[in-house]
């Protein structure tokens, strides 16, 4: 049946809801038509007549969507198209090339210089992936020997930074504040309440080169 009298019999029983449905994918149908496209699946003609407020692949492929499949079924007889999408299958050139080829034995070894040619090129992507990494070559003899110097961490300040730093945690200024320090580097005022934190001393005295922190006036272990 031609897809213009479908549609006119499609619409004779239909509500208006569906009668609009019906003209949206007749529209669609026709679109693939005039521009010489032999897709009429139904994916395709839902993906655009879902695309303009029609129904879905899913909508098409249910029993009430009986009628939409038939019309683009009838589009599809009628222009020499498809309702099921045709897998596109890549043909490699030089193999449709070396098929044209009449002698047998250069045919042949033309497939092998083909097969040879995926071979090296495979081998060449696997090259490719493993160029960024580096393979220490040095003997392990020399590796053993070298000695790594970590700088200390007051290589980077002038020396006022570093004499405010020694300031900060000074028997002198912890004594007039009245602040004690505990061998975790905690520093606490005379009520108990601690000010900075457990590492505070310690790791000011490492970054300015002083070592391990020690005890100061008032030091106390309480937690």
């Amino acid at each position: 049946m031609h897809p213009d009298d479908l549609l006119d019999q499609l619409k004779k029983t239909a509500t208006p809801r569906k009668q609009k449905t019906l003209d949206l994918i007749y529209e669609v149908c026709r679109e693939q038509y005039e521009r010489r496209s032999r897709d009429f699946s139904v994916a395709t003609i839902a993906r655009i007549a879902e695309d303009r407020g029609g129904p879905s692949k899913g909508a098409i492929h249910n029993k009430t969507g009986d009628d939409y499949k038939g019309l683009i079924k009838a589009w599809a007889e009628h222009t020499g198209g498809v309702t099921r999408k045709v897998r596109q299958v890549s043909e490699n050139p030089y193999a449709a090339l070396i098929d044209k080829i009449e002698n047998p034995a250069l045919r042949s070894m033309m497939n092998g210089i083909l097969a040879e040619n995926r071979q090296m090129r495979r081998e060449i992507t696997l090259l490719k992936a493993e160029g960024n990494r580096v393979i220490d070559m040095r003997p392990r003899g020399v590796e053993s020997r070298e000695t790594v110097q970590i700088l200390p961490a007051s290589m980077g300040l002038y020396p006022s930074e570093v004499e405010a730093l020694r300031h900060a945690i000074s028997d002198r200024l912890l004594q007039d504040e009245g602040w004690t320090t505990d061998a975790e580097g905690r520093v606490r005022n005379e009520a108990g309440r601690v000010i900075f934190k457990p590492g505070y001393v310690t790791a000011i005295r490492k970054i300015i080169g002083d070592g391990e922190a020690s005890g100061s006036i008032g030091e106390t272990d309480r937690c």
